[in-house]
């Protein structure tokens, strides 16, 4: 009873927020999901070309550095355009060196192309069986890879009448059974019959897939495509205070766009993840104005006190409803 009477007084006194977020790399620790992805490409690759283990590893090695000596030039590219880019990604590591397979600079790349080529249609569709197989087992090993203070978290921002909405290119029933560990309740957010639920999932929720005629934001000297319009059309949906992620194209770079364009569902504040990998120019990005992003997040225990801060300025600015 007592429980039930503070969550009715935190939400007289602090007015509803929407909350958008992307899942994997802000509140997980993808990096186990991530090699177990590397792991499969490799048994693949080791399976098909005859070679011996030690020099599978060397090459993928030796093309994962290639990679990552241009990250500008590789990353999740779809139809010719890059929805992401290698250095600011965690997931598309092996989709880059897949796409150095597939432009063929040497001849092991050459080699493996071919052998490749004779199962599957493409070299991106032999990396996308490789994820969705390697992802749907770590799945069934792992209860959830939360991060450190997740529950807690959430659990605050559920009190203080934050609506938390996940935009996540994972399965909906991922984000449903890892914080189900949490006995915390998520609905899908395409069903409307949940729609005042606390915590809510747009899951396959397409924020790679590109407009034809996009336009180009550039952050940090990095010239990214910014018009995604099945994300476009979950901000346009949820009209959200605050959008955060780990990933400034995939995450944050439609959001922004609709800042600089005045769209009436623009939010007020955007944050990127502060992560070990996270490159320069995405950190250069951090800045005033509409342009820009508002926060560098370290970890999701700041989110209370950036929360707080948003509020207040929404106030002060009196854009709060």
């Amino acid at each position: 009873m007592r429980r039930r009477l503070y969550i009715v007084r935190i939400s007289l006194v602090h007015p509803k927020f929407t909350f958008v977020s992307d899942f994997d790399g802000v509140w997980t620790n993808p990096k186990k999901e991530l090699q177990s992805v590397h792991d499969t490409v490799k048994s693949h690759l080791l399976e098909i070309s005859g070679w011996s283990k030690s020099k599978v590893e060397e090459v993928y090695a030796a093309f994962g550095q290639e990679v990552f000596q241009s990250p500008k030039n590789y990353g999740w590219r779809i139809e010719g355009r890059f929805s992401s880019f290698v250095d600011e990604d965690y997931f598309a590591v092996p989709t880059s060196i897949a796409q150095y397979i597939d432009d063929a600079p040497c001849d092991d790349a050459r080699s493996l192309k071919n052998l490749i080529l004779k199962d599957f249609d493409s070299v991106l569709a032999f990396v996308d069986t490789c994820y969705l197989s390697s992802c749907e087992s770590f799945r069934d090993k792992v209860s959830h890879d939360l991060v450190d203070g997740s529950e807690s978290v959430l659990r605050w921002l559920i009190d203080n009448n934050v609506q938390i909405v996940f935009a996540t290119n994972a399965p909906y029933e991922k984000v449903r059974d890892w914080l189900g560990e949490y006995d915390l309740e998520v609905a899908d957010a395409r069903d409307n019959n949940f729609k005042s639920s606390p915590i809510r999932v747009y899951g396959r929720s397409g924020k790679q897939h590109l407009a034809e005629n996009s336009k180009i934001l550039n952050f940090g000297g990095r010239p990214v495509f910014c018009d995604r319009p099945e994300y476009l059309s979950i901000l346009a949906e949820e009209n959200p205070d605050f959008v955060l992620g780990d990933v400034l194209s995939l995450d944050l770079s439609q959001p922004i766009a609709m800042r600089v364009n005045s769209h009436s569902s623009a939010p007020f504040a955007v944050g990127i993840m502060d992560l070990p990998h996270t490159p320069d120019w995405v950190l250069e990005s951090v800045g005033e104005g509409p342009e820009k992003v508002d926060y560098l997040v370290s970890h999701v225990t700041s989110l209370p006190r950036i929360i707080q801060e948003i509020r207040t300025k929404q106030y002060d600015y009196g854009t709060v409803s």
